[in-house]
C-alpha cells in the first residue's frame, strides 16, 4: 500500500519552489502555457514568480490551428502546430490567437523582464505582426512605469529577407530603442545583439540604441542583409557616446580611418575625462563590399595594437570576399590580434591558411572554416589538410577548430597529437565526410555574386 501511495506521488513536487522556478526557467515563454496545465502549483508558479521574468526567450513560429479531438472529460482546449512553408500559397490573414498567451506575460512582467531574446519565423504575416506588438510594448509610451531590460536580440529563424517590407519591423525596434535610459543607468541595455537580423540596419535606428543606452558594453550589428547601410558617420558616433563599449562587431565597409584615430588619438586637455572607449574585442566582417574600398592603412592599425595591447579580434570573411581582400588583412605587418578566423569559401584557401597561420600564430585561438555543399568537393584536397595541419602546428593557443569540409584520417590524427584537446565535446568539428555549414539555392547565386 505504501509503495502505491509512492508511485502515484509527483516527486518533483517535493523540491523547494525556488527550485522549480529555476528550473521553470530554462522554458520558453509558449512552453510556460503548456507546462502550467499540469497541476495548481506548477500554474501559480508560472503565473506569480516574478524571478521567470527575469530570463524571457520568446519563439515565434508559424503556427496553424489544429483539429482539436473530442474528450469526454475536462475542456477542450485549441491546439497549434507548426505551418510548413509554401511560397506557392498566398499569404495568410493575420491570425495572432495561438500568440495570447506570449503577448499576456510579457504585459504582464514587462517591469521585470531583464533579458529579452526574441526567435521569429518573419516569413509569417502573423509572427511579424506580433513581433511589432511585443516590441511596441517595451516603448517609452507603455513603459511609463520602467523597464529593466538589460540584454536584448531579435533573431530571424527562416530563409526570408524580405528587404524593404520589414519597415514595419524597422519602425517597432524605434520604439522599443526609444525608452530614454540615459537618465537612469540601470534601466540602459548593456548587451544589444541584432546579428540575426535578415534586414539592413540603418544610422537613425542605430544612433536611437546608442543615445537612449549609454551603458551599453557589447554590441552586434553584424546583420544579415545581403548589403550593409551603416555609414562610417555612425561608427564614430557610436564611439564617441559609448564610454563602456567593450565588444563591438561591424562590418569593414562601415569602418573608416577616423575609427582607428579616435581610438587611439590623446586627450589634450589632462583635466578632461578620456573620450576612448575601453574596447576589448572588435569583430569584424569583411564582404564584397570590400572590394570597393581604399587601401589599408598599415600604419593606423599598428598604432591601435600599441593603445590596445590587450585588445582581440574577429575576422570573419563572407562567401563573396575577394581573395586578394582576405590576403590583405592577413598581412603580418598589420599586427592585427587576431583571435578568431571565421572563413566562409567557394573554393580552397590553402595559400591563405598558411599565411593567417604564420601572421596570427600568437594570438588565434578560434579557427572556423565554412563552407556549402556546392563547393564541398572543390576545397576537400591534398593541400587543404596540410593546410589546416600546419596552421594547428603553428597556432599553439588553438582552442577550438571547426572544418566542415572532409579532412583524411592522417590529418586529423596529427591535428589531435598537437591539441589533445579538441577532443573533447565541443572543441573540434574534423570529420572524414562533408558536413558544410549551408546550402545556397540556386535562385540566390544572383544575389550573391552579382
Amino acid at each position: 500500500m505504501a509503495l502505491s501511495m509512492e508511485i502515484g506521488r509527483c516527486l518533483i513536487n517535493d523540491l523547494p519552489e525556488l527550485v522549480l522556478v529555476h528550473i521553470f526557467s530554462f522554458l520558453t515563454i509558449d512552453e510556460r502555457q503548456v507546462v502550467e496545465e499540469t497541476c495548481k502549483l506548477w500554474y501559480n508558479l508560472l503565473r506569480n514568480s516574478h524571478h521567470l521574468a527575469f530570463h524571457s526567450v520568446v519563439q515565434l513560429h508559424a503556427l496553424i490551428e489544429d483539429v482539436p479531438v473530442p474528450t469526454k472529460l475536462g475542456r477542450v482546449l485549441p491546439r497549434w502546430t507548426r505551418l510548413t512553408r509554401d511560397s506557392s500559397k498566398p499569404a495568410q490573414a493575420i491570425d495572432p490567437r495561438p500568440y495570447g498567451y506570449i503577448q499576456q506575460y510579457l504585459k504582464r512582467f514587462r517591469t521585470d523582464i531583464k533579458h529579452l531574446h526574441i526567435d521569429v519565423e518573419q516569413h509569417d504575416v502573423s509572427c511579424r505582426f506580433v513581433l511589432c506588438q511585443l516590441l511596441t510594448l517595451f516603448g517609452p509610451e507603455q513603459c511609463s512605469q520602467g523597464r529593466q531590460i538589460r540584454s536584448f536580440s531579435v533573431r530571424f529563424i527562416s530563409h526570408n529577407p524580405l528587404l524593404m517590407k520589414s519597415q514595419d519591423i524597422i519602425q517597432a525596434l524605434r520604439i522599443f530603442f526609444q525608452y530614454d535610459a540615459s537618465k537612469n543607468h540601470r534601466h540602459s541595455l548593456i548587451s544589444c545583439d541584432l546579428s540575426g537580423l535578415t534586414i539592413s540596419l540603418d544610422d537613425d535606428t542605430i544612433l536611437l540604441l546608442t543615445k537612449n543606452n549609454p551603458c551599453l558594453r557589447k554590441l552586434n550589428l553584424q546583420d544579415q542583409s545581403l548589403v550593409c547601410i551603416l555609414t562610417p558617420f555612425c561608427i564614430l558616433q557610436i564611439i564617441d557616446m559609448l564610454k563602456s563599449l567593450e565588444d563591438l562587431w561591424i562590418d569593414m565597409v562601415s569602418l573608416s580611418d577616423e575609427f582607428i584615430l579616435m581610438l587611439v588619438m590623446e586627450e589634450e586637455n589632462e583635466q578632461k575625462i578620456s573620450k576612448r572607449a575601453t574596447l576589448k574585442h572588435l569583430g569584424v566582417r569583411i564582404r564584397r563590399e570590400e572590394k570597393f574600398s581604399d587601401e589599408i592603412d598599415i600604419s593606423l592599425w599598428q598604432k591601435l595594437r600599441e593603445e590596445y595591447p590587450h585588445l582581440k579580434m574577429t575576422l570573419n570573411f563572407g562567401l563573396t570576399t575577394p581573395l586578394n581582400r582576405i590576403r590583405a588583412y592577413m598581412n603580418a605587418n598589420l599586427h592585427l590580434p587576431v583571435q578568431t578566423l571565421i572563413i566562409n569559401t567557394p573554393i580552397p584557401v590553402v595559400d591563405e591558411l598558411y599565411l593567417a597561420a604564420d601572421s596570427f600564430a600568437s594570438t588565434l585561438e578560434n579557427i572556423h572554416i565554412c563552407t556549402s555543399g556546392q563547393w564541398a568537393a572543390i576545397t576537400r584536397t591534398p593541400n587543404f589538410a596540410k593546410a589546416v595541419v600546419y596552421i594547428a602546428y603553428q597556432c599553439t593557443h588553438l582552442r577550438t577548430l571547426y572544418v566542415d569540409v572532409a579532412l583524411n584520417a592522417d590529418a586529423i590524427e596529427d591535428i589531435y597529437r598537437l591539441h589533445p584537446h579538441l577532443k573533447e565535446p565541443g572543441a573540434s568539428k574534423l570529420l572524414l565526410t562533408d558536413c558544410p555549414t549551408h546550402t545556397i539555392n540556386p535562385e540566390d547565386m544572383g544575389d550573391l555574386f552579382g
